[in-house]
């Protein structure tokens, strides 16, 4: 056997040995305390007063008003000033801003973050995960690929409010071909015995046109909100989800009025993906510049470009050595989590993801100047995390919108892309019911402590998150400093 094969083989047996201590310890762990919770009983009329509003899509925030929220709507917004009537609960909204609740358009709820070689937890906690898109002000998570049926039980829970959680949107399973991403990830870093029960269900493997067909009708009785197709070799030798195959599931999808969304990498693999009808891009083009020449049919598409763009940038960091934690990570996850970004162990990576980790560093500059030049030509961006290592849910979206502004989006194209074009798109029209910071809609909410439109890192400063129209307590880690006293703590 070659020294080469001999060091894999020990690094596997190495993170077997770790996934069974894992195991252990999770199941001794003791809950942490939750980050969000809500008030139980019924809830009261509510009065967000003398509170400038944002509404998702103007150009300018609104003069201060009075806003009334009553069975999870917003009802009335008047000149600030009113007197209030019995039993309405009054929240002080005076020199804050109120707008809508963000949007994740590439949220993974049941996503472990932390890094394997941490000794943390390596499972998945998507209560906790819920909890944290929460308190980062994140009212509505698109998740495009997780196990099913977990996921379509997870959004129907908090549909029911049997569990507190953003609102879910869910894709389920991840169409690809026999071996294609994330299939080849699994083999590389996940046990067998932990890939034996999750890759069935979080994946569908179809390697012909009738397969792919028949997968999909398979799915359909979960009602998926949209279905995602895997057109990127991940790692970079894999196969690849197209031709014929990758037109049957957009086609059989569409027969039952079901969207697919492309996980892209290339320009080949968005021009194929937008060729068989896929309704947006799940990742810019995140491995190579786009030629000047093509941005144009980008534009004839029509279709979003969800960029998750921190993702990337995220890998090449923790590779590099350089990640920094922000505010919000530090009120939501434990320190020495964060710390341990700081020693990632190299050696301990495969050959194909350290071309991989590699390429996500040489490509930091094209990615963004992608997400400009699209932009600028008039596709339409939104915002996605792709919560996994180290893009914590929740948190992370925040640094996603900071990173679509340092690639050249104005704020406000950037808030849009998390608030109401992410709505349109989620929901398939103009007139979301959420989203807009406008009478009839959800109260899905949240008051900053600035202005969003010239001062976009004002969204870190959350003072108050409202979900179907209750405002919820946020409770941020000991000693981690929060910037400002929570509404209702």
């Amino acid at each position: 056997m070659r020294h080469a094969d001999i060091a894999a083989s020990a690094v596997q047996m190495r993170r077997a040995i770790a996934w069974v201590l894992l195991v252990a310890l999770a199941a001794c762990a003791e809950k942490p305390a939750p980050l969000v919770t809500r008030k139980s009983g019924p809830h009261p009329k509510t009065r967000i007063a003398h509170v400038f509003v944002w509404d998702g899509r103007a150009d300018l925030i609104f003069p201060p008003k009075d806003v009334i929220i009553e069975n999870g709507r917003i009802t009335a917004m008047l000149a600030p000033g009113g007197k209030p009537t019995e039993g309405e609960l009054v929240i002080d909204g005076t020199g804050a801003i109120l707008m809508p609740g963000l949007i994740d358009v590439h949220g993974h709820t049941a996503a472990n973050s932390v890094p394997p070689w941490s000794g943390s937890s390596g499972f998945p906690d998507p209560e906790r995960n819920l909890e944290s898109y929460l308190y980062a002000g994140v009212t509505t998570v698109l998740d495009p690929g997780a196990i099913a049926p977990d996921v379509f039980d997870r959004r129907a829970a908090v549909a029911k409010g049997d569990l507190l959680g953003p609102q879910i949107f869910a894709a389920g399973p991840m169409f690809t071909v026999p071996g294609g991403h994330p299939v080849g990830v699994m083999h590389e870093i996940v046990p067998w015995w932990i890939r034996w029960y999750v890759q069935p269900r979080m994946t569908r493997e179809v390697g012909t046109a009738a397969a792919a067909r028949a997968a999909v009708n398979a799915l359909l009785p979960s009602k998926p909100d949209v279905i995602k197709v895997m057109v990127d070799a991940v790692p970079l030798a894999a196969p690849i989800l197209g031709g014929e195959i990758l037109r049957a599931v957009v086609d059989e999808a569409r027969k039952h009025d079901v969207r697919t969304v492309a996980h892209i990498g290339t320009v080949a693999d968005a021009l194929e993906a937008a060729d068989a009808g896929a309704a947006a891009w799940m990742h810019g083009v995140y491995k190579e510049r786009i030629p000047d020449e093509m941005i144009p049919r980008f534009k004839a598409a029509g279709i979003p470009y969800v960029a998750t763009s921190f993702v990337f940038d995220d890998y090449a960091d923790i590779w590099e050595g350089k990640r920094a934690s922000t505010q919000l990570e530090r009120e939501t996850v434990a320190p020495e989590i964060l710390a341990s970004f700081a020693t990632m162990p190299r050696e301990e990576q495969g050959p194909e993801f350290q071309k991989f980790f590699a390429l996500l560093t040489e490509t930091r500059d094209a990615r963004c100047d992608n997400v400009r030049r699209v932009s600028a030509a008039g596709v339409r961006v939104l915002a996605g995390a792709d919560a996994q290592l180290g893009v914590f849910p929740g948190p992370a979206l925040h640094r996603e919108i900071a990173t679509l502004i340092r690639c050249g989006l104005s704020p406000k194209l950037a808030l849009e892309a998390a608030t109401s074009a992410a709505a349109s798109f989620i929901a398939n029209t103009y007139e979301p019911d959420f989203g807009l910071a406008r009478i009839g809609k959800r109260a899905d909410l949240i008051m900053v402590g600035g202005n969003p439109l010239t001062e976009p890192a004002a969204i870190d400063d959350i003072r108050m998150v409202m979900k179907d129209g209750v405002v919820l307590e946020r409770h941020p880690l000991p000693g981690s400093r929060p910037t400002a006293k929570s509404a209702g703590n």
